[in-house]
């Protein structure tokens, strides 16, 4: 599947400008084929076929009417005699409409419509709909068919689509939503029922046509912003937390002046509720996990008080390792309480957790270095928290036991040295624990020698995680200890994220 630029280029448009001007006209055209109650396709010369030929490089459907195409034709190349009428127009540069034949006895009225680029045509946008039945249009479409014509003279003149557009946070009104009509002296011409509806919410109940756009009740300047700078302008008006509207204004040129403007009218107070919501409900996560974290702390602080009080060496390293334990947990609290998304870069957690152990366990007598290599990513806070404990586990295993005193006083002291290595790829996350220590006793088998830290971590990465633990001798020295899990488990905590928010 190629991109609309891969597509032009393939097809002989180079001029990097130009690919980009009808870029911007994909990207606005569908409020065109709204109002025109039609497919919208984009032809445009393929130049790199000796045979005269045109090639197919965008289609939008209508949101207000039924598609003429269940198929995507993006992309084929069609002989211009098959095309008579977007040929006729490329080359007159004129707007050239007609009837053409389809299947059996079936027709589509055609209109041919020039994309003119610094008055040279590089395209031609075809509308395609239903030849019309005798019958009697509503005020609606006629309007909506009116403004249409006056956008397709636009892209005649090279006044659409816009040099210029503002962009907003949030899906951009449609036709559906409301249109208001305006003329060059700010009085509204016309007003779909959406629209009306959308008034009367802001609090006005008198008649819409004819009066001045500046006030109905929406924003005062967003049309002479529009006629100054002959561009789109998109504003958003709040009125407490009762009635939040999102304006978009279109001015239509003739000549390079401003003759009008179509105004398309969303409410979105419904969303604005939603996200106000979401804002305290981040607010109330982010204090939950700031508490929890000094919750941790004064639990730490506590088991370290209590180890000063014991008398036995095997007592308080089992409370030291246990204050090691609750201050990962800790560190990832701390972390979430600064985010906003419930996600934890997992780098700064491993940082972290590295001097923590370089404190509580490296010493002068004992003197290691430290070093984290790679990276994993952001990860989801329950999978971050369990592989805080894990990593803190095997960090800690490896200075107790790859370091004894032994060791340290039979060996360069500086040499000592324990990596931690992340690597992340679209199907897996491994981190390995890499010392240059002693390495493993003969028979070293992980579930009969693991002591109680490798069990707890062991457990978690197959309970928690769906992973595993391994233990095995380094190339030429010490031991390396590796964390393996699938990248599943990523997408299966996200979805009972979203399903627990949407509940």
């Amino acid at each position: 599947m190629v991109t609309f630029a891969e597509l032009a280029r393939l097809h002989g448009i180079s001029d990097e400008a130009r690919v980009s001007y009808l870029q911007n006209l994909v990207g606005s055209w569908g409020l065109l084929a709204d109002l025109s109650f039609a497919d919208l396709l984009l032809y445009s010369p393929n130049v790199t076929n000796e045979a005269d030929s045109l090639v197919l490089l965008g289609h939008v459907r209508p949101t207000t009417g039924a598609t003429l195409y269940r198929a995507d034709l993006v992309g084929q190349v069609f002989d211009s005699s098959r095309r008579p009428l977007i040929t006729q127009a490329l080359k007159e540069a004129q707007i050239v409409t007609g009837v053409v034949p389809v299947g059996s006895g079936g027709e589509v009225n055609l209109m041919a419509i020039p994309v003119n680029y610094r008055d040279e045509v590089i395209a031609v946008v075809g509308r395609e709909r239903n030849s019309p039945v005798d019958r009697v249009r509503s005020e609606l479409e006629r309007t909506y068919l009116t403004i249409f014509d006056r956008f397709a003279h636009m892209l005649v003149n090279g006044d659409f689509p816009y040099q210029k557009e503002g962009r907003f946070r949030h899906r951009t009104p449609r036709v559906g939503d409301g249109l208001l009509l305006v003329d060059n002296a700010g009085r509204i011409e016309f007003a779909s029922p959406n629209a009306v509806s959308l008034l009367h919410r802001l609090g006005w109940h008198r008649g819409v046509v004819g009066a001045r756009f500046e006030g109905i009740g929406l924003s005062s300047t967003i049309l002479s912003d529009a006629y100054s700078g002959k561009y789109p302008v998109i504003d958003e008006m709040e009125r407490g937390i009762e009635v939040a509207v999102v304006s978009h204004c279109f001015p239509l040129l003739e000549n390079d002046n401003p003759i009008g403007a179509v105004v398309l009218v969303r409410d979105v107070t419904e969303l604005r509720r939603r996200d106000r919501q979401l804002v305290s409900k981040d607010a109330t996560i982010r204090e939950i996990h700031h508490r929890v974290k000094n919750n941790l702390q004064t639990v730490s602080s506590l088991l370290r008080l209590q180890s000063r009080r014991l008398h036995s060496n095997e007592g308080r390293e089992a409370l030291e390792e246990s204050v090691r334990r609750i201050a990962a947990i800790a560190l990832v609290h701390e972390i979430l309480a600064e985010t906003s998304d419930g996600e934890v870069a997992f780098i700064e957690v491993v940082n972290s957790l590295v001097e923590l152990v370089m404190e509580g366990l490296s010493s002068p007598l004992n003197p290691v270095t430290f070093a984290v290599e790679g990276d994993a990513g952001s990860l989801p806070a329950s999978v971050a928290t369990t592989l805080a404990i894990v990593v803190t586990e095997l960090v800690q295993n490896a200075v107790e036991h790859a370091f004894p005193s032994e060791f340290s006083e039979s060996s360069d002291p500086i040499s000592s040295r324990v990596v931690v290595r992340l690597e992340r790829n679209s199907s897996d996350l491994r981190i390995q624990v890499v010392d240059n220590g002693k390495g493993l006793p003969e028979g070293f088998e992980l579930k009969q020698s693991a002591g109680l830290g490798l069990v707890i971590a062991g457990t978690f990465m197959e309970s928690e995680l769906g992973g595993s633990i391994s233990l095995m001798p380094g190339a030429s020295e010490g031991t390396i200890a590796e964390v393996y899990f699938p990248i599943q488990i990523f997408t299966e905590v996200q979805e009972n994220i979203w399903e627990s928010i949407s509940e």
